[in-house]
């Protein structure tokens, strides 16, 4: 059969095109496995080679070598770490002079690999993986860990950065990229490039939004495919310190266990659905406790009076301030039914011949962290501050969380405040929220361009893009898109244990930014998993030209 000139150039055009987008996916999927070959796990040596990598990979480009302080090299302290944290800033000014600016932002590091049982040393291995899980077939993915949860987006920002430096007509706006580390953790990273972000805004830089690129599945768990999200979740670790009354078993009645006070709190705000935040008729998980703990070393036949436990707690509307109020009325409740029912226990174990103690039932008090640092620094006397500030400084490295509580004790013992009481305070993180898109001209502006992408991508590549109101994984977005009022920066930072000494956010500098905030990444299966896989033909083929026409669009549509 005979095809016509119109036919054979159609299929010439066609071809030219699979051509050039074949070659994008073989560049992209060395990069990426390239990226996922360093075992960048939180917190281990080696979780910043990935931004070495980077690092020296752009510094061999002619723009990066014309332009050498337009890569900023930045140590970041990783509290409690042994281990050094670096994160890179890169920046890409368009060829047209201007102020407007797109932010990047992605993260490096990658959860361990503990799941992978004895394929442990394969991990970070796509070709040895698909072998071990008789997966040599599958052409569209790419296993190992790293792979979707986001060493693939990293890559999509290395080579848009590649691609404007070498044509800088392509974008009407300047590119930076924020490549950061400890996301998985504490966002260390995120925390210590704030500064820089907040020194270029003050030099004359105007970000017209944020974008990331962390794998759809990572922000909607349970959902496969194509995503982009408008905002993104909040988290606050509310916490609580309950100090009892020591007392032997035998003469029970005459003390308050901080055990049974722990445990009746735990059981009232687990799950509570008036503890939760719901946003539109919809709700992620209400407080979950995720350690509890009574502060008793070794055996002995005393009740406990000290314990402390510490909840996840997802916001999408709730401040620190609300969440205080909320932490005040659950433990207030919580440790007075305590009281009641030791009154109610006795009360019923005199009726069956019990003859022990006299029994005066406790009025137990709650107390912020900052009313009970007040009470401390006000009975302590004048070496209050320097004695705490050498107690934080001085504890062993370790986990924040740990660390911090120690540092509540502390303070307890020093205020001389007898028990029972209860004591409210935040442990880290803390991830801002960034849902509120109605009131802001950006916002809105930069929604109509991501609805735009939606409609290109359906239009050119027939894929539909589920569009979801806030990325529900957490991410390092809440850092840059975060609006905090001056009263939830001080009920937050007053009632954190070890402010500035064991954990810290650039508070003016997060808040100064308050950027619109999008994510759009690549396609993939079962993040933080043994089975994590990367979908090749949207990350690769797809993704690439809808990051370039967002940043277009954006760059438009923006004012």
């Amino acid at each position: 059969m005979i095809m016509s000139v119109t036919e054979r150039g159609y299929n010439v055009k066609q071809k030219l095109v699979e051509a050039v987008i074949l070659s994008k996916r073989d560049y992209l999927l060395g990069i990426i496995k390239e990226l996922v070959a360093i075992p960048s796990v939180t917190e281990s040596a080696s979780e910043s080679v990935p931004g070495e990598w980077i690092k020296e990979r752009l510094s061999t480009l002619p723009y990066f070598k014309e332009n050498p302080q337009q890569i900023k090299w930045i140590e970041t302290p990783l509290e409690g770490s042994p281990h050094a944290l670096h994160s890179l800033i890169a920046r890409v000014n368009s060829a047209k002079e201007t102020k407007r600016t797109v932010l990047m932002v992605a993260h490096y590091d990658v959860v361990d690999i503990k799941i992978y049982g004895d394929d442990a040393p394969y991990a970070f291995n796509p070709e040895e993986l698909a072998k071990i899980f008789f997966a040599e077939e599958e052409k569209d993915v790419l296993y190992g860990r790293g792979t979707m949860d986001m060493k693939c987006g990293v890559a999509l920002e290395v080579d848009l950065l590649e691609e404007f430096a070498a044509d800088r007509n392509l974008f009407d706006v300047n590119l930076v990229a924020a490549f950061v580390g400890d996301e998985e953790n504490s966002s260390a990273g995120m925390r210590g490039v704030l500064p820089a972000l907040a020194e270029m805004q003050t030099n004359g830089t105007d970000f017209l939004a944020a974008l990331n690129t962390e794998p759809g599945e990572a922000g909607k768990s349970g959902e496969v495919g194509p995503m982009v999200f408008l905002g993104t979740l909040g988290k606050l670790m509310p916490s609580f310190y309950i100090r009892g009354r020591a007392a032997h078993v035998g003469n029970c009645y005459g003390g308050f266990s901080s055990a049974l006070a722990v445990s009746r709190l735990i059981s009232y705000a687990e799950g509570n659905p008036y503890l939760a935040d719901p946003l539109h008729g919809k709700t992620e998980a209400s407080w979950i406790c995720l350690d509890m703990r009574v502060m008793k070393e070794g055996y002995s036949v005393t009740l406990p009076d000290r314990a402390y436990a510490y909840f996840n707690c997802f916001t999408t509307v709730n401040t620190p301030a609300i969440v205080m109020e909320q932490m005040k009325s659950i433990v207030s409740y919580s440790i007075s039914q305590t009281s009641a029912q030791l009154v109610e226990s006795h009360r019923n174990m005199v009726a069956a011949g019990y003859n022990g103690c006299d029994f005066v039932p406790s009025r137990p008090k709650v107390f912020t962290l900052n009313e009970l640092t007040d009470l401390a620094r006000k009975s302590y006397g004048p070496s209050f501050e320097e004695e705490l500030e050498s107690f934080a400084k001085n504890l062993p490295s370790g986990d924040m969380r740990e660390r911090g509580i120690k540092i509540v004790d502390k303070i307890a013992d020093m205020s001389g405040e007898d028990g029972p009481y209860a004591v409210c305070f935040f442990l880290p993180p803390w991830l801002p929220v960034r849902t509120d898109f109605t009131e802001n001209a950006r916002d809105k502006e930069v929604i109509a361009s991501i609805r735009e992408i939606e409609e290109f991508a359906c239009g050119k590549y027939g894929v539909k893009i589920a569009e979801e109101e806030f990325f529900a994984g957490l991410c390092d977005l809440s850092y840059v898109g975060g609006k905090v009022s001056d009263e939830d920066l001080e009920s937050y930072s007053s009632n954190v244990p070890g402010w500035k000494d064991i954990y810290s956010i650039p508070l003016t500098e997060m808040n100064g930014l308050g950027l619109p905030v999008v994510n759009i990444g690549p396609s993939g299966e079962y993040p933080h998993k043994k089975m994590e896989k990367l979908h090749l033909n949207y990350s690769l083929d797809i993704l690439p030209e809808l990051l370039r026409e967002t940043i277009k669009t954006i760059s438009k549509k923006v004012s």
